[in-house]
């Protein structure tokens, strides 16, 4: 008996220490639950010269900072669907990986927004005669010491 109340007061004191050595860490974990601001969009039958050819459907989806909630600094989604757009037409390798395409992709538009705290894209390819399978790619990023995505 005595060793059990001697680990309970030992894991309380610990746990106590633990609350107290990272309030920052704690505190972030509750922002990250009270309220979040998501917004999302989607490109359907978009036509693209990638792997020889393609037909795509994204999903765009993104959390907004809790500065840029304050100060109203939203983004208008039509510059962003055009950045997407223009990052298409100028990707220098046809013959990469979706998923690789995608993972740049995502990065290029974090770089761009700093309004978003995390960014998730889904890329859906069509299937095609060459290949009659829809597949997709779905890349989510977060930026440090920022809230992720809970959709």
């Amino acid at each position: 008996m005595k060793y059990r109340l001697l680990f309970a007061s030992t894991s309380a004191l610990i746990l106590s220490l633990n609350i107290f050595i990272s309030p920052a860490l704690s505190q972030t974990v509750l922002k990250c639950e009270q309220h979040q601001e998501i917004f999302t969009f989607q490109v359907a039958n978009y036509p693209i010269q990638h792997q020889g050819g393609a037909i795509l459907n994204l999903k765009v989806a993104y959390r907004m900072t809790p500065e840029a909630i304050a100060q109203n600094a939203y983004p208008d989604f039509v510059p962003i669907r055009k950045d997407i757009e223009k990052f298409f037409v100028n990707y220098p390798n046809e013959s990469d990986f979706w998923e690789i395409l995608n993972k740049k992709l995502v990065q290029i538009v974090l770089d761009k927004y700093p309004q978003m705290s995390s960014l998730s894209i889904e890329i859906g390819v069509m299937p095609t005669v060459q290949e009659p399978v829809h597949r997709s790619s779905i890349v989510q990023s977060t930026r440090p010491q920022r809230c992720p995505l809970n959709l």
